[in-house]
């Protein structure tokens, strides 16, 4: 089993034009963690995420209430650390991971 840690989550470009975005990430399809954040905010996440298979996909919502949620990136994280970018629907946001 592996294991994928998220250290940190900034918003550089939130999607939203009014109000805090509300995230949510998932890893192969199973929600990992979700928060609401604004632009030019950080948040530190410290937390780990076992997934099953040596490939996780990684991808970054924007909830919306009447609508369909926002898909605003897919990563496939490195074995190491690093850092993903998810720039879809307008937005920027920058997770930063270790894939062990």
């Amino acid at each position: 089993m592996s294991v994928v840690t998220f250290y940190t989550l900034e918003c550089v470009e939130q999607e939203d034009w009014n109000g805090a975005d509300d995230i949510y990430i998932t890893i192969n399809g199973v929600r990992a963690y979700s928060t609401s954040i604004e632009k030019g905010d950080k948040r530190h996440i410290d937390k780990s995420f076992p997934f099953s298979g040596d490939v996780a996909t990684v991808r970054m919502y924007e909830s919306d209430r009447l609508d369909d949620d926002d898909l605003l990136g897919e990563q496939i994280p490195l074995l190491g650390e690093g850092e993903m970018k998810f720039r879809e629907d307008g937005a920027h946001y920058t997770l930063s991971y270790k894939l062990s």
